[in-house]
């Protein structure tokens, strides 16, 4: 068995992990990387492959995958959510490269190419990849749809968990970890050096914030990603009462497709009830209008790399009673983290210094290190290959693995093959 980094080694973003089985080739994720200029795209690799897994909508996971439907096809695995979630991510990547006047890596003909490739499966159905490998996907309570991949190979089994998180939160279930015992474990490492915080404590502090602010007569700007953390924050947000909340953007549509697939988040009743209560954005008209009085605008782009957002933060630049809250992880070379560090706003082409305050809670959907312990503990794996973390992070986690557990662990460059050989 080998495994070839294409993308995500040593880095978050991009994932694109090449598995070679038997005579098998079978693509793990194909995913861009989001930064402040242009895309970074995987690393080319030489030949086909019979297959891609797709672990979830995110678009560095996913974002690539049309690229491949340029000079060939072969069939996509993912869940049905995942299906419909891409699909809305694959078009307004085209989009937004346009509006950029950045050269798209793929146009409406591959998105619906690959989209017609696309074979899904529900969660614990084992489907045939190739002739010889099958996978099963189980819930990996990341976002909507989001999925651990169990293979069965001529050469032994292999999980890729792709991004999971195993504390249940509004939204989702945590990952369900039974029966996934591998030879081979890929896993993420985002955040393999820390814990995040109780998710309680965390949603008290963050309500605060929001509330000394609106009452201080400010607004509140919420940068969000469309799929899965929109929602939540959204569901936290009403069941602390706090109303005259404003929804822009992507995160719409995304929370339309949520709802139609009502078995793979916890509770869809409560999110559609949710849902009503708030102002959904769809006209210009409306944008000012949320800006009439102190409001809370939950919009995308998460990363503030475009979006809704712009308008709103450009309007409010000068305002200091104002305060945007980021809810999650930022890239480096994103305008969001860029905003974050040193307070400057990037615009339609310009850079002003933010008069607004900036925050971050971590609502984070990912493992932390607790949880990516018990996914070890829980595969019991022979070989451990850590990727989709930053430099520092996935090296100390893979010595700590082979040090302190016990476990064969590597975290691969990118473009580095590991030869595997299982007893």
């Amino acid at each position: 068995m080998r495994v070839g980094i294409f993308g995500a080694g040593r880095e978050v973003g991009r994932s694109a992990i090449l598995l070679e089985a038997g005579n098998n080739r079978v693509l793990l994720d194909y995913g861009i990387k989001v930064t402040e200029d242009a895309p970074e795209y995987p690393l080319p690799f030489d030949g086909l492959v019979d297959g891609i897994i797709v672990s979830h909508a995110h678009l560095d996971h996913t974002g690539y995958v049309p690229h491949y439907f340029r000079e060939s096809q072969t069939n996509v695995f993912m869940t049905p959510p995942t299906k419909d979630l891409s699909y809305l991510l694959w078009k307004d990547l085209i989009k937004v490269a346009k509006r950029r006047e950045i050269e798209p890596a793929y146009e409406m003909r591959e998105v619906r190419e690959a989209a017609s490739y696309v074979v899904t499966s529900d969660y614990y159905d084992p489907v045939p990849v190739t002739s010889e490998i099958t996978a099963e996907f189980h819930d990996a309570g990341h976002i909507p749809g989001s999925a651990l991949t169990l293979l069965d190979t001529p050469e032994g089994s292999l999980l890729y968990t792709g991004d999971f998180k195993v504390e249940s939160t509004r939204l989702h279930r945590g990952a369900d970890l039974t029966g996934i015992e591998a030879d081979v474990l890929i896993m993420e490492s985002t955040y393999a050096d820390e814990d995040h915080p109780p998710r309680k404590l965390l949603e008290e502090r963050f309500v605060e914030s929001v509330k000394e602010t609106l009452d201080n007569g400010g607004f509140v700007i919420l940068p969000v990603f469309a799929v899965g953390r929109a929602q939540e924050i959204v569901d936290i947000l009403v069941t602390h009462g706090i109303d005259n909340i404003w929804f822009d953007g992507m995160a719409r549509e995304a929370t339309k497709i949520i709802l139609r697939h009502p078995d793979y988040i916890s509770n869809a009743r409560r999110l559609k009830n949710v849902m009503r209560k708030v102002h959904w954005v769809r006209t210009n008209t409306d944008r000012r209008r949320a800006l009439e009085e102190p409001s809370v605008i939950v919009t995308t782009a998460g990363m503030m790399q475009g979006g809704p957002v712009l308008f709103y933060t450009t309007a409010l630049r000068n305002d200091p009673k104002t305060k945007l809250i980021f809810t999650g992880y930022l890239v480096e070379d994103t305008p969001g983290r860029r905003l974050l560090d040193e307070g400057i706003l990037e615009a339609d082409g310009y850079e002003f210094k933010a008069a607004f305050s900036v925050e971050r809670f971590d609502f984070s959907a990912h493992a932390g290190r607790s949880g990516l312990l018990e996914m070890v503990r829980k595969v019991n794996p022979q070989h451990v290959i850590v990727v989709h973390g930053d430099e520092d992070n996935a090296v100390r986690f893979a010595e700590y693995l082979k040090e302190e557990e016990g476990v064969d662990a590597t975290a691969p460059k990118l473009g580095e093959w590991v030869d595997l050989k299982l007893h």
